[in-house]
């Protein structure tokens, strides 16, 4: 009797094992999810584009040359990946429809309710985007050339790209509305544009012609592009998240003055009048270029703007009144380049 227990017990382990060993085979070799078909454009999730994706592109994309790819300054791409979602290869040669996503006015007024001023803008008129896209079978990855015509866009505006996948034969886009839609905060970037540390930037009251001997501290500026050589950013402690913005932009050029470019000078100004800016001291800047001490493949480089000094005026935050400020220290921008790719390629600086 034990026997016969014992072996009908054994019996019935084999006949589990070989099920579940079939059941995992199957598994294995059939598709568990559907082929999806989304952009990869994860959201940012901190800074002044939370919930859309910021993506930076060269200004200019130049050839092996260093010639204008496109023909001149202000023409760029970017290479948006859709993919083909499953736990198994894609097995047909997909025709994907592209669109423009009507989303960005939705977007505004969730995010930024009536403040019309954070509002991002529609950047569909300074970009060619495909209207398809073809993915070959056993491709799961195919890139979405986008053309994007910079020059003379102006970046107090917040652009905004808003595309995404239309429906089509043969294909079933994403469900998830942030898999099918891409939402591309582009910001364009050249040698001199992008966050600075502005712990040694102050600012001081100027009051009767007597300045405040205690000064504002600055933590960050940030600087976006205007051409190759031209940056401009806000005066100040105002920065993108200020309803002023735009009244508060102060220009930097920056003009080299040795033969590799890594010294100069910078001219700052201003286009508006009721600023009544003041640039007291011609601004100089450094580029220095120094391998990382641990990996020796990255190359830490660093823009240095010395002797920042100007005055303006600050005519709107308190209407009636105005406040004069005096600006003056040094900031620091620094990248952390892999040399093991092209600089284009790295869309994230520190």
């Amino acid at each position: 009797m034990f026997k016969t227990k014992k072996i009908f017990s054994f019996c019935m382990l084999a006949a589990v094992t070989m099920t579940l060993a079939t059941s995992c085979n199957n598994d294995w070799e059939e598709e568990q999810y559907e082929h999806y078909i989304s952009f990869k454009a994860p959201l940012d999730t901190k800074g002044s584009s939370v919930g859309v994706t910021t993506v930076y592109v060269p200004f200019t994309r130049y050839n092996d040359q260093g010639e204008p790819l496109y023909g001149s300054e202000g023409e760029s791409h970017y290479q948006l990946p859709v993919i083909v979602s499953g736990s198994t290869s894609n097995p047909d040669n997909l025709t994907v429809n592209i669109a423009h996503s009507d989303t960005l006015p939705i977007l505004n007024m969730e995010r930024f309710s009536t403040r019309e001023a954070l509002w991002y803008v529609d950047m569909w008129d300074y970009a060619d985007v495909p209207t398809t896209i073809n993915i070959s079978e056993g491709q799961d990855v195919a890139l979405l050339n986008i053309r994007l015509h910079l020059s003379g866009i102006d970046l107090s505006d917040r652009y905004l790209l808003p595309i995404t996948v239309a429906d089509g034969a043969g294909y079933k886009r994403n469900p998830r509305k942030n898999y099918a839609t891409a939402m591309l905060r582009i910001l364009p970037y050249t040698d001199y544009s992008g966050v600075y540390q502005a712990g040694n930037l102050r600012f001081y009251i100027v009051s009767g012609g007597i300045t405040d001997p205690e000064p504002g501290a600055m933590e960050t500026v940030q600087t976006y592009t205007v051409d190759q050589n031209t940056v401009f950013f806000y005066a100040g402690s105002f920065n993108e998240s200020s309803l002023l913005r735009k009244n508060f932009k102060v220009y930097a050029r920056f003009e080299p003055t040795s033969a590799d470019g890594m010294r100069g000078k910078v001219k700052l100004y201003c286009e508006n009048e009721k600023m009544n800016f003041v640039e007291n001291k011609e601004a100089t800047y450094t580029i220095l270029e120094q391998d990382d001490e641990v990996q020796s493949y990255i190359m830490r480089r660093t823009v240095i703007i010395n002797d920042i000094d100007y005055t303006f005026t600050d005519y709107l935050t308190s209407l009636g009144s105005e406040v004069n400020y005096n600006v003056r220290g040094s900031m620091t921008m620094e990248r952390k380049l892999n040399t093991q790719m092209p600089e284009e390629d790295q869309i994230i600086f520190e």
